[in-house]
């Protein structure tokens, strides 16, 4: 080979390498960007998903308060409601 055609070879060679070098920095930082915006959406996530533990405890609570036998009898005395025994 003569001397010319090597120096095109290496000259191809290099510039095929820079141009595989750019498409995978290109893809690299795309692929960041999506790893990114995934990572803040499961953040947004976990916390609507604890805001909606914390409101299902609430509302367990008052549940809880509301099927209590003391209040079942607090709410029926306000309506008139009384025990054969209490009068």
């Amino acid at each position: 080979m003569d001397e010319q055609k090597i120096r095109r070879v290496v000259a191809a060679s290099v510039v095929i390498a820079v141009v595989l070098l750019c498409a995978l920095l290109t893809f690299m930082v795309y692929q960041m960007f999506l790893i990114t915006e995934q990572d803040r959406i499961k953040k947004d996530l976990d916390a609507q998903i604890e805001q909606l533990k914390e409101e299902m405890q609430d509302k367990q609570d008052t549940y809880d308060i509301w099927v209590s036998e003391w209040k079942i009898e607090e709410r029926a005395r306000e309506r008139g409601w009384y025990y054969p025994s209490d009068k």
